[in-house]
């Protein structure tokens, strides 16, 4: 027994001074034998296994689009970003704690200085003697790079370059140095990089695989295909690993592809089937192949019987979006354009698992649609294509852009086109318009029968009803006249109107905050006119899509009506005039609206814009169509601003100047609120206000100046500002923000709401005794049973007034209230007693608790109520005006 501890003894002594020996702070072969193999095996290993788990994650989690250009690396993928985070901070840990216990950098003991051999020399001038450590600082930039620290791993890769011993690790941190300024877009400086280091016959074949495939990358980046197809082809022969090879044939492949050699690219997509990948890999590949089909120089129906073979397979049910754009494909390079477009809408319409690729579709008819000027369909199907197409979708951006200005656009012919209907409906004889509106309700009725959903239920107007039957019949020619018809048009509006006056609905008394009239009571004054009969109250009428007055709602039947329906056409001929111009590049067909606009509406308030644009648009190509259209702007309207600002060059400056002043009064305002001077920045708003009161940044300091006005008054004044700004610039966004200040301080203060309504009552309704003989009865929740409160009330006066002949009517108004009315009082004085008498009996039962509301009214004042859309406005009158 004592022996054995005697040898425990020994042994324990012995490990002691061993590692006493090989401490970090003594260099001998002894010690750096000891922590070159603890560092590489106990720590080194650790941490590189940690490093290639977090590689594989990403590798794992990144998924090839093989519609579009692969990326050469897997980290290329913004996706991956977060992908292993934890394995490469855990292999940062352990190559730092390699560095930190096992970094050797004392120089070794030679007894004999003076008489050093060729060895002992580079020995000496050696900075770190654990050939470990080089390693370990190569995994740290490594890992940073994937984690995409890309600051923090240059300063370790340079730190590479500059300090490690082994020529292996210079070269390959000099690559991933590449690649880190590659990521940050550095191109020229990634290039620079690799040219110092053009491979050389020492370097092994994984090296030449790093260089010439970092190479192929920021070639590709920089879209300089031809550059990229070298490099790719080396980075084939070298790689390693079956996924890597295919992948890299495949986007060789797609280079060619974009280099528009069928040939090489269907050479090597055969190659990637020839290669056995993966079936989704083969799929594409061979889809590929008929992308690229020569139609001059092959047989097409070879082709497309693959493809509708491959469509017939079972395996490829989730890949059938992508056979049909295929077979869309080659039916437009046959040209077949109608088959074409049927093959792009069904690949939109199947159910595949790769979004893009529905956008793809959406795309390819944007695309046609555009190029043939149907700007309408084009935007519609882009903004499909938009919505379906990641954002890491290359030119994802651009597609945004392009289909914001078609919606500009087309919103804009759109409006055209559905006012030049429904005048064509309005001018209709009465028997013929009648047969167009049965036609649609059968559809509607038809559909819902079916349990289908109309073309005409939802989103058809008679107008655009009217327009496609017309489209149908051959009856507008796509390239006659009007080249309207088929093009697209945009939505930013007239400059002075929406600066003054926002997007406002355009009809009778539009300048009015609260409007007494409505159109539709000029609808139904029509119907008088032509001695039509309609129901006095056409509320649930127009919002029932199978009764005539639905339709017939936006016709302009009178010529206040048409007169705005004019003003549309013409504001929107001027805004599709200035889309083409800035926004769609077609001068032509810019010049084209304005003239059109000009010819129309010879005396509108927009002929003056229209003829600047035109003088802008020929100022350059054809000055003297350019001179004509300035002299008639200078001579017919010499005091409008455009005039102005071709005659006085001045003028045009001044505004500038202007504009520039304004602004820095804006700064200055702001600065002074920021600085809790609110007194000041009122007086610098009041200031710029009084001296440029048109200014665009007018409703900019009147929202300034409320907020300041806040701080230092009472809600009311700051309600009174809010008003004000939403009255003077509404449709801005500053008004937008002072109508939702305006809500909040109606909730947090309610006294003042009432305040405001009772005022603005007054200037709708009218105290008439004489006219009042309509009871009503409000009911503020469009969800309660209008039927059951209808039966409630009619049971009521059954009981009640057996005697008297009331007639009882429901509706649903603008889906915010239900509205019960009584008729038949022969004068207030009744009307008013069936009020109080209503009151104390609640004859309406209400489980659900919903606040009430009733009292008597005019005919007149029903239909002004009509409008406002606000009973307990006219309640609050009602108190005010008949009870006291």
């Amino acid at each position: 027994m004592s022996s054995k501890l005697g040898s425990y003894k020994f042994f324990l002594v012995a490990g002691i001074c061993f590692l006493a020996a090989c401490s970090v702070e003594k260099n001998t072969e002894t010690t750096r034998f000891y922590h070159s193999l603890t560092a590489r095996f106990n720590i080194y290993f650790n941490g590189y296994e940690s490093y290639k788990a977090g590689v594989a994650k990403v590798g794992n989690g990144h998924r090839d689009d093989y519609a579009e250009l692969l990326n050469v690396f897997d980290y290329s993928d913004p996706a991956t970003k977060n992908m292993g985070t934890s394995d490469f901070e855990r292999a940062i840990q352990k190559a730092s704690k390699l560095i930190s216990l096992k970094s050797i950098t004392a120089k070794p003991e030679i007894k004999n200085k003076r008489d050093l051999s060729e060895h002992e020399k580079k020995l000496l001038d050696k900075k770190e003697y654990n050939e470990w450590v080089d390693d370990s600082y190569l995994l740290i930039g490594k890992s940073r790079f994937y984690k995409h620290e890309y600051s923090e791993a240059e300063t370790v890769l340079n730190y590479c370059i500059n300090e490690a011993s082994d020529p292996y690790i210079k070269t390959e941190a000099t690559i991933w140095l590449s690649r880190t300024k590659t990521e940050k877009g550095d191109f020229a400086e990634a290039s620079r990089l690799l040219k110092e280091i053009a491979p050389a016959d020492n370097f092994s074949k994984g090296l030449k695989a790093m260089y010439y495939t970092t190479l192929a990358d920021i070639m590709i980046r920089q879209k300089n295909f031809s550059g990229a197809t070298e490099p790719l082809a080396q980075s084939i022969e070298l790689v390693s690993g079956k996924r890597n090879k295919y992948r890299l044939t495949y986007l060789l492949a797609q280079i060619y592809e974009q280099q528009n050699n069928s040939e090489l690219a269907g050479t090597y997509y055969r190659k990637v089937v020839n290669m056995n990948p993966p079936y989704e890999v083969e799929f594409n590949a061979r889809i590929n192949i008929a992308g690229v089909f020569d139609i001059n120089s092959g047989n097409p129906g070879e082709i497309q019987k693959e493809l509708e073979r491959m469509l017939r397979d079972s395996k490829n049910k989730e890949f059938q979006d992508q056979i049909y754009f295929a077979l869309g494909n080659l039916s437009m390079k046959e040209g077949n354009e109608k088959e074409g477009l049927e093959f792009f809408r069904k690949s939109a319409a199947s159910r595949g698992g790769n979004p893009n690729q529905k956008g793809r579709s959406y795309l390819a008819l944007s695309d046609y649609f555009y190029k043939n000027s149907d700007y309408i369909k084009a935007g519609s199907y882009l903004d499909s294509a938009v919505f379906f197409l990641e954002e890491s979708y290359p030119q994802y951006t651009v597609l945004k852009a392009k289909s914001r200005n078609l919606n500009d656009l087309v919103s804009q012919l759109t409006i055209i086109e559905r006012e030049d209907s429904l005048q064509r409906v309005a001018l209709m004889p009465e028997s013929q318009r009648t047969r167009l509106i049965e036609t649609i309700i059968a559809d509607v009725s038809k559909a819902e029968t079916q349990g289908k959903t109309s073309d005409y239920n939802d989103r058809y107007n008679i107008g655009q009803y009217y327009e496609n039957e017309r489209r149908f019949q051959g009856n507008i020619e796509q390239e006659g006249k009007w080249y309207f018809y088929n093009q697209s048009a945009m939505t930013f509006g007239r400059t002075e109107f929406r600066r003054r006056w926002g997007d406002r609905k355009l009809q009778d008394n539009w300048r009015r905050a609260n409007k007494a009239t409505v159109a539709n009571q000029q609808i139904l004054q029509e119907g008088e006119d032509n001695k039509a009969k309609a129901p006095k109250d056409t509320t649930a009428a127009i919002n029932d899509k199978r009764n005539p007055l639905y339709y017939m709602k936006d016709l302009p039947l009178t010529d206040s009506l048409l007169m705005l329906s004019n003003e549309r056409i013409s504001l929107a001929l001027l805004n599709a005039g200035k889309a083409y111009a800035e926004k769609i590049n077609d001068s032509l067909k810019a010049a084209s609206a304005y003239e059109t606009l000009i010819q129309r509406f010879p005396s509108g308030p927009e002929i003056p814009e229209a003829l600047y644009d035109l003088y802008r648009l020929h100022e350059k190509s054809n000055r003297t169509k350019a001179e004509a259209y300035r002299q008639l702007l200078v001579g017919k309207y010499p005091e409008s601003e455009f005039a102005r600002i071709l005659s006085d060059p001045a003028y045009y400056k001044k505004r500038v100047q202007d504009m520039q002043v304004a602004e820095k009064l804006y700064e200055e305002a702001y600065d002074l609120y920021a600085g809790e001077k609110f007194n000041e920045s009122v007086s610098r708003a009041d200031y710029a206000l009084s001296t440029y009161p048109k200014n665009e940044l007018s409703p900019k300091f009147m929202l300034l100046r409320a907020y300041s006005i806040a701080r230092i008054s009472d809600e009311r004044t700051f309600k009174e500002n809010l008003r004000k700004l939403t009255e003077q610039w509404p449709g801005t966004p500053e008004s937008k923000k002072a109508q939702e200040l305006i809500a909040h301080i109606n909730q947090e203060v309610p006294e003042l709401k009432v305040e405001e309504d009772k005022v603005i009552a007054a200037e709708i309704y009218v105290a008439d005794t004489a006219s009042a003989r309509t009871f009503v009865l409000i009911i503020p929740d469009p969800s309660f049973n209008l039927n059951q409160a209808n039966f409630d009330v009619i049971s009521y006066n059954i009981d009640y007034f057996t005697n008297k002949n009331y007639k009882t009517e429901g509706f649903l108004v603008d889906k915010k209230f239900l509205l019960i009315t009584v008729n038949g009082f022969p004068n207030f004085s009744q009307a008013l007693s069936y009020y109080k008498k209503f009151l104390t009996s609640s004859p309406v039962r209400n489980s659900t608790g919903a606040k009430f509301m009733s009292f008597v009214i005019s005919s007149d004042n029903l239909a002004r109520l009509r409008d406002d859309k606000d009973p307990g406005r006219y309640e609050l009158f009602f108190r005010e005006n008949f009870l006291r």
